[in-house]
């Protein structure tokens, strides 16, 4: 009875505590805090609304939390995502590991005459107590971490580091307390440290990453079920209590029967568990998508109870203590990261900076101050009021510094409704009636950076003061690029069908803009456009065209119209190379948002869980504006960082020997934009070009370019032949989708030659990569490494240009693709 009337007044108390979360939001301060600080206020030491009785009463709601934390916590750590910062991450992690456990828990122990509970402790449950400190301490918070970034829209090196870490760090602090729980258990009971003790420990971490996996199994048939997701929601639930319960059961029967206890730990089960589902099995979606519907309900109940659980008493008598801890704490995590960035070989502005992105406390922190609770109950309650007040203080800290380091590094991109999805945004509209005012005051209202382009005999601008408008006298080239075409990612022409044919025309063939779209007169024209990949509107059936959809689909019709306010359909560009090769299955994406189709080199495709997705895709997205809006950030890259990593893949190791490679790097791409052409345009200028008609593999391509070659560098075709094969055998040189860039290191001196080759059917390099359809081929002596580097750093440059492959697959013969790269926007300097 006693059960039902606390579980009945809690559940009241927890409905407060989510109003005073949304209440408490405008102020900036972390729901968790809102739940804790309506817990504190109910409990027994404010009002006395959940009494101490009614919190020992609803300890199982702990172990049902607990277990959730863990399941989360797990599935959170998702290699695939994490692969291309793993260095980094593992130093960074081992740095801060080291430190923070280290100095708190000796911190710990040096002032326990200072903690009332401690006082009176042998110097062995000192050292347990301690260590236990010392491991929670080092926990972090992916969920602060993450909705920071995202409020930032937050992308670069540092970020993706600083988020693989926090992810990493909470399945490092599981299995750190797991092994310090057995531990202290051991000092607690008196058990020696001998080769048993190391056995017995071995055993129980064992056991539990075994029990990890046949928890995952039991999951696995739970998601398999064809229930309704309550039922499957309950079940997990009721899975991760059931650990709880298990793990007690064993280590009470095992103290009863034998000389030793086992303690298998039950959060370390449930992060593997969770580890299992989502990098294992085909349900990593829908298990996410339960954790990620039942978290708030569980956070609400588990911070609330959390809250009314602290001893207040002690927190009054012991707040110098939690201030000590929160200030060592600080101390270590800026030595940690400072030294595991340096040893990672990170920048050391990053470096000196790095500390205050690792501040925040939260869930996995608070959950395994309540396992103390729950595992140790002698001093558990005491212990875990200290422990959640240094949380408490890291939690009010931690977002803010992490917001202004962020800022610092120059990595935030704050919401822009005209730069949310940045060189995609931007629209030129041929035409002077209605209709183009209309589109453009329709653009506008959505973000886009409109320009509307009337001939000098149309209406006066007066017309149409909130949109910009500017004037052409004739339509060529020079006076499309004055007006933006240039840089707009589509284009629309509303003129008559010669004048759109002409538009497009040039478009097609010097700007590579991703959109071109033509409202013709007179159908008989589509098929010139159409030849130019026109999107052609035709007023005469477009009626008739959309109302046949409402007809047949009337629910899709209305999301393309924009008839659903909270739904959007957008083409994002795939510009992370981090993506390029990973399964659309693998992609995590937010849980309201779907992949409609794909486009890539001009096709157009539906895609299914195992399409692997390539650098330079344009993704068709259906879902709410923020969860696109996260989705466009994911696949966005810093230009300059992604430069750089491109360079240093070219690079042949003989260049990157003895020198500060990346600075040199990072000099070269800021180098001022100079008009004149510089050593490299000249080499250009003066190089071989190959344009080939038929697909050939990548020996035959390197014998095509040895023979080519080999004069100008005074060396023999096969002796080319052999070190291009040698290098591309050492390393591939495709370093995109479409791209390779095989060079060599000659021996002599003051050799230099560089060879423009394009395949429209494509030179298949390996069969495991895509086709190759523009590659540079760049030979030269050890002497000419500088400007080795600087010729990488030029194509690095031309290549990443918004449309250079719809520029390069279009030019006209060999001398428009040389006219291309010597024509091309980038940074030249005067030493190049």
């Amino acid at each position: 009875m006693d059960l039902l009337v606390f579980t009945a007044g809690f559940a009241l108390i927890a409905l407060a505590s989510k109003q005073m979360g949304i209440s408490l939001r405008k102020t900036g301060l972390p729901l968790i805090s809102a739940f804790l600080l309506t817990g504190i206020i109910s409990g027994p030491y404010v009002l006395g609304m959940i009494t101490k009785e009614a919190v020992e009463t609803l300890g199982f709601v702990d172990e049902i939390s607990l277990g959730f934390i863990a399941f989360a916590a797990g599935a959170e750590l998702y290699l695939k995502e994490l692969r291309s910062k793993l260095q980094s991450i593992a130093w960074i992690t081992a740095g801060l590991v080291t430190f923070t456990f280290s100095l708190t828990a000796i911190t710990f122990y040096l002032i326990s005459a200072h903690i009332p509970f401690m006082a009176e402790m042998s110097s062995a449950t000192k050292a347990a107590v301690a260590i236990l400190a010392g491991a929670i301490l080092v926990a972090r918070s992916p969920s602060s971490a993450i909705a920071i970034v995202n409020e930032l829209r937050a992308k670069g090196p540092f970020t993706q580091t600083a988020l693989g870490v926090t992810v990493i760090m909470d399945v490092v602090v599981i299995v750190l307390f797991s092994v310090n729980s057995s531990v202290a258990d051991a000092l607690l009971t008196g058990l020696r440290f001998n080769l048993g003790f190391i056995a017995l420990l071995g055993f129980e971490i064992g056991g539990s990453l075994f029990l990890g996996f046949v928890v995952s199994k039991i999951l696995l048939r739970i998601m398999r079920i064809p229930a309704h997701l309550f039922l499957k929601t309950t079940f997990i639930l009721a899975t991760g209590y059931l650990v709880f319960v298990l793990s007690a059961g064993i280590r009470q029967y095992t103290h009863d029967r034998f000389i030793v206890e086992l303690l298998f730990e039950p959060l370390l089960i449930c992060m593997v568990a969770g580890f299992f589902m989502s990098n294992t099995t085909r349900f990593r979606t829908e298990f996410l998508k339960i954790l990620y519907e039942i978290g708030p309900l569980v956070y609400i109940t588990f911070f609330t109870l959390t809250g009314a659980s602290l001893s207040l008493d002690v927190l009054a008598a012991t707040w110098p203590v939690a201030v000590a801890l929160f200030l060592v704490r600080m101390t270590a995590i800026f030595l940690g990261s400072f030294v595991g960035g340096t040893l990672a070989g990170n920048p050391v502005k990053a470096n000196s900076v790095s500390w205050m992105a690792y501040i925040t406390q939260a869930g996995v922190g608070l959950g395994l101050a309540k396992d103390v609770v729950v595992e140790f109950p002698d001093f558990g309650s005491p212990f875990a009021t200290i422990i959640i007040s240094v949380i408490i203080l890291n939690q009010l800290v931690g977002p803010p510094l992490f917001k202004f380091v962020i800022k610092l590094m120059k990595e935030d991109y704050p919401k822009s409704e005209g730069d949310l999805f940045a060189g995609v945004k931007k629209t030129v509209i041929f035409g002077a009636d209605g209709q183009a005012s209309a589109l453009s005051l329709s653009l506008v209202s959505q973000g886009w950076e409109v320009k509307l382009a009337m001939d000098g005999q149309a209406a006066l601008a007066k017309d149409f003061e909130d949109i910009e408008v500017d004037y052409f006298s004739r339509i060529t080239r020079d006076e499309l690029e004055r007006i933006g075409c240039h840089k707009a990612g589509a284009i629309v022409t509303m003129l008559s069908d010669e004048q759109n044919y002409k538009i497009c025309e040039i478009a097609y063939e010097n700007f590579g803009s991703q959109t071109l779209i033509a409202r013709i007169d007179n159908r008989f024209n589509t098929a010139r456009f159409q030849s130019l990949g026109v999107l052609i509107v035709d007023p005469s059936t477009a009626i008739v065209g959309l109302l046949d959809h409402f007809v047949r689909s009337p629910a899709a019709a209305s999301l393309l119209m924009g008839m659903h306010k909270e739904r959007n359909v957008v083409d994002l560009r795939i510009q992370n190379p981090d993506l390029s090769g990973l399964a659309l299955r693998d992609l995590r994406l937010p849980l309201d948002l779907i992949i409609m189709s794909v486009r890539r080199r001009g096709v157009l495709f539906v895609p299914h869980g195992f399409t692997r997705l390539e650098a330079g895709d344009l993704v068709t997205v259906l879902g709410s504006k923020n969860s696109i809006a996260e989705l466009a950030l994911r696949f966005d890259v810093d230009q300059k960082e992604a430069m750089l990593q491109m360079v240093e893949k070219a690079a042949a190791k003989e260049l990157k020997d003895d020198l500060p490679f990346q600075k040199e790097v990072r000099q070269l791409i800021k180098s001022k934009v100079m008009s004149q052409p510089d050593r490299f345009d000249l080499l250009v200028a003066k190089s071989q070009v190959m344009d080939l008609k038929e697909q050939i593999d990548k020996h035959t391509f390197f014998k095509l370019a040895a023979d080519v070659m080999s004069d100008p560098l005074g060396t023999s075709a096969d002796d080319l032949f052999h070190l291009l094969t040698k290098r591309e055998d050492e390393m591939t040189t495709v370093l995109a989708p479409g791209l390779a860039v095989p060079h060599v290191i000659l021996n002599g001196q003051k050799k230099f030659s560089v060879l423009l080759a394009r395949c429209k059917k494509g030179i298949e390099f390996s069969s495991s990569q895509p086709l190759v359809y523009a590659a540079f081929v760049l030979i030269g002596s050890r002497d000419q490494r500088n400007f080795h580097l600087q010729a990488l750093s030029a194509i690095a440059q031309i290549v990443m240009e918004p449309g250079f492959e719809k520029k390069w697959m279009r030019a006209k013969g060999k001398k428009a693709l040389k006219q291309m790269i010597i024509t091309a926007k980038r940074q030249r300097s005067v030493n190049l």
